[in-house]
């Protein structure tokens, strides 16, 4: 039993399974940063809203509070294009319209900012926001 221990395959077939092994480490460790290097930007996947809130309450122009993550390990954006839906007490909705934020998100960074809505939304009391695009920093 001992001496399949010394035979050509074994020596060969624990060389390839450490082979693997080390691969299998190198890759868990450093595979999103060398996977990144090939990615595209893409504001739509990198930049996430956190956190929404919509005030109505505050004064005539209703107020946003927005929560922004970056995933992105190397691309910053600015200018971030969002789809804004406006909704009554009910639910049902009212209107939908496309707002612009002049906030820079560099790599891996997040930011909460309250921002005003450019115009008054009479009946609406809560409303939800999606990323549609976003200019990317050179």
């Amino acid at each position: 039993m001992l001496n399949f221990l010394r035979t050509r395959q074994w020596v060969m077939a624990r060389r390839i399974i450490l082979i693997g092994i080390i691969l299998f480490l190198a890759y868990r460790t450093y595979g999103d940063g060398l996977l990144s290097l090939f990615v595209r930007p893409s504001a739509k996947r990198d930049i996430v809203i956190t956190k929404t809130e919509f005030r109505a309450d505050i004064t005539e122009r209703p107020v946003w509070i927005i929560g922004f993550r970056n995933s992105s390990r190397r691309y910053a954006y600015d200018q971030i294009q969002l789809e804004a839906n406006y909704f009554d007490k009910d639910g049902s909705l009212l209107q939908k319209d496309k707002l612009v934020v002049y906030q820079r998100l560099d790599p891996l960074q997040e930011k909460t900012i309250a921002s005003a809505d450019f115009k008054p939304r009479g009946a609406a009391t809560n409303g939800s926001l999606a990323v549609l695009d976003a200019q990317r920093v050179r």
